[in-house]
């Protein structure tokens, strides 16, 4: 397959993307890794008319670790990020999810940000988002702007972005140091996007779960909180009973879809056995299993 016909622009500073997003046509996309653009293109499910390669924009290629955060250029693979020097203690739930993203190959390509726009409901990266409660910053000629995890995402495929807007970069919070963290997923093969997927990160206090994040992805429109379950787990140690209560509680609140790969019913299944294995773990981690709990 080969892509349609497009103009192709590869400036070399942040202002001159910028103002060709401005002044191109509404349809015009930006370059970074491509693994998911590309693919789109060479099955002619998109059209644009241009495109804008960020590759050679030298101040969009960094990571930063400061008060703030975690912060993620535009640019910045996969790959490089996994391998980043201490990322394990800087922010343990991101690492152990971004050897989970497809393949190596596309890792070595594929950006966090890239990732993160295109907005796959199946995917990592914006699940992970979305429990940390990570923040974008987004820039344009007309300004720049800083949006939450609650309204980036949209719907599949669709973010806050307007056409000629850039995710410059994405800034995941502080770690709390005591945090019980843990991914798990479900797919058809090693590497393929995931039918069901939880993310979890809970914070201990006097031995008890002072807050809960859970986040359920590739199921709905959007990765979701499982604010039921969430609830359920805040000011609580965790029990058998309560780990059978969180489970119902999530696959009760979680809305499914069935397609080609998986109908809706296996999803729901799906979500409580992973809930089951992402909260035991977070919780074993955090400290949080009451006397004799053995999961």
């Amino acid at each position: 397959m080969k892509p349609p016909p497009f103009a192709y622009f590869d400036p070399t500073v942040l202002a001159d993307a910028l103002l060709l997003l401005a002044n191109l046509d509404p349809g015009t996309k930006i370059l970074a890794g491509g693994q998911s653009l590309v693919a789109l293109l060479n099955f002619r499910l998109m059209r644009p008319y241009a495109l804008v390669d960020i590759n050679r924009i030298d101040e969009l290629h960094f990571t930063r670790h400061d008060e703030e955060g975690l912060k993620v250029g535009a640019t910045i693979r996969q790959t490089e990020l996994a391998k980043q020097e201490g990322l394990a203690e800087i922010n343990p739930l991101l690492a152990e999810a971004l050897p989970m993203i497809g393949h190596a190959q596309t890792r070595c390509r594929g950006t966090v940000c890239g990732s993160l726009a295109h907005a796959d409901p199946a995917a990592e990266l914006p699940a992970v988002a979305i429990t940390q409660g990570a923040q974008f910053t987004i820039q344009s000629r007309r300004a720049q702007r800083v949006v939450s995890e609650r309204d980036f995402f949209k719907k599949p495929h669709t973010t806050i972005l307007e056409p000629d807007e850039m995710l410059t970069h994405v800034t995941f919070p502080p770690w709390n140091y005591g945090d019980g963290w843990a991914i798990e997923e479900v797919g058809r093969r090693p590497g393929d996007f995931a039918l069901a997927g939880v993310a979890v990160l809970l914070t201990p206090a006097n031995g008890i779960c002072a807050r809960a994040r859970i986040t359920v992805f590739g199921t709905a429109e959007i990765p979701r909180p499982s604010h039921g379950a969430e609830t359920v787990l805040a000011g609580n140690s965790l029990s058998a009973s309560l780990l059978d209560e969180i489970v119902a509680q999530m696959q009760a609140e979680t809305s499914t879809w069935s397609d080609i790969h998986a109908t809706a019913e296996y999803r729901r299944h799906l979500i409580g056995a992973l809930a089951r294995r992402a909260v035991l773990r977070a919780a074993k981690r955090a400290g949080l299993l009451t006397q004799g709990f053995n999961g």
